[in-house]
């Protein structure tokens, strides 16, 4: 079976086009003894099963592992090692002269190459013509122009695939390259040659020794008496002669007539990169996102609570009650798998908001921008600020932000990064939002939401700030990040990428929401004498006494004794971020007498009814929560009876409320996240992402709830406050002394 490569930089199309070739028919794994990402496919052409290798973006062969990423290094060492019949290099049309840099080394190389350029429509609608049968005879190899994204083109590729390329003749850098230079070239061929490798391949490893490649595998291969051989400027002058040798003959292949995006593009950077309005702009960005998600998608969440609980947990709990199921059946199904799967589909408005918004900050160009914007920020603090790229990421999952550490350049700014990222605001985490925003602050809620967020983001900083000073000491690696140009995205991507996104996480939830809500309702149903309840909450269940158990240790941060169910779901928010609101649906349901409720005032007509009702009733409200931002008013009284009505009787009002959510939003990681923390990193440093996590979580909402009741209770306020800043200075001078005590070595450590 024939293997193809697919190579090309960061943002050039390549998984687009891989994608393409291969469909459903790839699998993911990682390269071995590292935690990069790897992807192979197979896809058939002209009857023939070709296997497809997926390499992670590269700029340059030329690897020093001091200055590029993982996954550079793995894609630069994998196109040496892996012996494939063709390599096929994409590059992006619109940056043709940028890219062609990698397709030189590429054809240095001496394997069957084909040169795809992607986006060929963008180009054109840029003004960029780009002759490729004059580029096809410049670099006498295969040129191709396609649009991955489109499909269109594949037939060419499938076509030059089967005609099997021949070997590229070389790329010639003589015209512009310093005589010393190729003086040492010659002199490193034929050392190179002289331990046996072949001509092709020793022209290759002379380059990458002269451009500083810092790799074993080819200093191996020199004896150690021209060890010397290279100076401190001969990596600059080879990359000034290539670069010249390049746009040589972009000069003769390509066109471009005055693009109005660039002028438009610069325009607009001159404000949203500004040193003192980035930062703003990029503050007040985040509060649209908020403000779309929670006004906007907000407005459609009542019918979708209203209608699911009418279908699946009143009619549940009805249709059941009518066959004359026993009270503890009815609990388990309706209070449990009904609950569950209302709790699931409650989200969908919201977070499929939030991941619209954010898909249209990636596609439109802005996300880039953001990252450049803190990145100075975070710097005057001496932090990585390429550390923001995943961290953005974890705004929807933590889990992909963490695994997207990878991409930093250094062990330290990675370390640094898996333990920040934890602190950003999930999607998970922005469900729980929205139930207390419904229950306590109805109208503004988005400033609360916002204010949740910033808080995350101050202590992500706050804890690397910490690190940097004791664990991972150092100088970060510089942010070298492509801007790309502004443009209008299609609503066809951004609904596609919104529901793949929206499908993982519902699916994701859903999984997690329901087996957890079961478990509740049966814990809840068995009492300490093995009796079965009724499906009301008892203070004689299992779950009632694990909760009242473990609820005064929360009593400082403003849950009383009979607010146990809200320990139980910061509990069973340690499996998933996504179940603690199913936990508390189904437990201050059961403590409602819900189930009864359900079944004798079971309308189903009616219901639905009242939930197309609500739809424009809520975008009628919009325009007061816009105008009155912080106007914050108490749950209406017909919520007296249901769930929000029980959370507002059983929280001490909004103080409570929003310090609960502090702690929801910094403590102890989902079990997902723990996992990947281990994974990327090490035991250690998942148990010191656990601790810190709980000590952060625990101090802060103690603190805001003490100050917040201060009038109350001052003297005891004021030692409470001055216990948890103790708290956290121990913590930190423990972490200063184990470091000083054990040294750096365990924080190298895999084990």
């Amino acid at each position: 079976m024939k293997h193809v490569l697919l190579v090309g930089n960061p943002n050039s199309g390549k998984t687009t086009l891989f994608n393409a070739l291969t469909g459903d028919n790839q699998r993911i794994g990682n390269w071995p003894g590292v935690t990069v990402e790897k992807k192979t496919g197979f896809f058939q052409c002209n009857k023939q099963t070709l296997q497809i290798t997926d390499l992670p973006g590269v700029y340059s062969l030329a690897v020093n592992h001091d200055a590029v990423s993982q996954d550079e290094q793995i894609a630069a060492q994998a196109i040496l090692d892996l012996k494939a019949d063709c390599i096929i290099n994409v590059v992006d049309a619109c940056h043709l002269e940028r890219h062609l840099y990698l397709t030189s080394q590429l054809i240095e190389l001496g394997r069957p190459l084909i040169l795809v350029l992607n986006m060929m429509d963008i180009a054109e609608q840029r003004g960029i013509h780009i002759d490729t049968k004059a580029l096809s005879r410049a670099l006498n190899l295969p040129v191709l122009g396609i649009q991955a994204h489109k499909q269109i083109g594949l037939n060419a590729l499938y076509e030059a695939l089967q005609n099997s390329p021949p070997k590229p003749a070389g790329f010639s850098l003589k015209p512009f390259l310093p005589q010393r230079l190729e003086n040492k070239l010659v002199h490193l061929k034929k050392q190179f040659s002289a331990k046996g490798i072949d001509a092709d391949l020793a022209h290759y490893y002379a380059c990458r020794w002269l451009e500083g490649d810092s790799r074993s595998a080819i200093k191996d291969r020199l004896i150690f008496n021209i060890l010397d051989v290279g100076q401190d400027d001969d990596d600059i002058l080879m990359a000034d002669a290539r670069y010249a040798s390049i746009h040589q003959i972009v000069q003769e292949v390509q066109r471009k007539k005055s693009d109005m995006s660039d002028f438009v593009t610069a325009r607009i950077d001159r404000i949203v990169l500004h040193r003192f309005w980035g930062i703003p702009i990029f503050l007040g960005m985040m509060y649209l996102m908020f403000l779309f998600a929670i006004n906007i998608g907000g407005a459609f969440q009542d019918f979708f609570d209203i209608s699911t609980d009418a279908i699946f947990v009143q009619g549940t709990a009805w249709l059941l009650y009518s066959l004359s199921m026993p009270n503890w059946l009815i609990a388990i199904l309706a209070n449990g798998v009904g609950k569950g799967i209302n709790t699931t589909l409650t989200f969908i408005p919201v977070i499929a908001s939030m991941f619209f918004f954010l898909s249209l900050l990636e596609a439109s160009g802005y996300m880039a921008r953001a990252a450049f914007v803190v990145d100075k920020l975070m710097r005057l603090l001496g932090l990585p600020g390429k550390s923001f790229v995943p961290m953005i990421v974890g705004f929807g999952c933590n889990v992909p932000a963490i695994m997207a550490a990878r991409t930093l350049d250094s062990e330290r700014d990675r370390r640094l990064t898996i333990m920040m990222s934890p602190f950003m605001s999930c999607s998970a985490r922005l469900a729980i939002y929205t139930v207390f925003v419904a229950a306590f602050f109805p109208v503004g809620g988005q400033n609360i939401v916002f204010s949740l967020y910033l808080i995350g983001i101050l202590m992500a900083v706050l804890t690397g700030f910490m690190l940097r000073k004791t664990h991972f000491q150092g100088q970060s690696s510089p942010l070298i990040l492509e801007l790309p140009a502004y443009h209008k995205p299609s609503l066809r991507r951004l609904f596609k990428e919104t529901k793949v996104r929206l499908n993982f996480f519902v699916l994701r939830a859903g999984k997690l929401i329901i087996p957890i809500c079961i478990l509740l309702g049966a814990l809840n149903a068995i009492m300490l004498d093995g009796s079965i309840n009724s499906g009301e909450a008892s203070s004689q269940s299992l779950l009632s006494l694990m909760g009242k158990w473990l609820t005064p240790m929360f009593a400082p941060m403003g849950l009383s004794q009979d607010n146990w169910p809200a320990t139980v779901g910061l509990l069973t928010g340690m499996l998933a971020k996504e179940v603690v609101v199913g936990s508390l649906n189904s437990l201050y349901a059961q403590v409602g007498h819900f189930s009864q409720m359900a079944v004798t005032h079971f309308n189903l007509w009616g219901s639905l009814k009242e939930a197309f009702y609500s739809v424009p009733e809520n975008f009628s409200s919009l325009g007061e929560a816009l105008l009155n931002p912080i106007l914050a008013s108490a749950p209406d009284s017909e919520l007296s009876q249901s769930v929000y009505g029980m959370m507002a009787q059983r929280f001490d009002g909004q103080a409570g409320a929003f310090a609960y959510l502090l702690f929801i939003l910094l403590y102890i990681p989902c079990v997902s996240t723990m996992a990947v923390i281990r994974q990327e990193a090490s035991k250690r440093l998942m148990w010191l992402s656990v601790i810190w996590s709980f000590v952060l979580a625990y101090s802060l909402s103690v603190v805001f709830y003490q100050l917040a009741r201060f009038s109350a209770h001052p003297q005891q306020s004021l030692l409470w406050v001055l216990a948890m800043f103790m708290l956290i200075a121990f913590f930190i001078a423990l972490i200063r002394f184990n470091r000083r005590f054990n040294g750096n070595n365990h924080v190298i450590s895999t084990s």
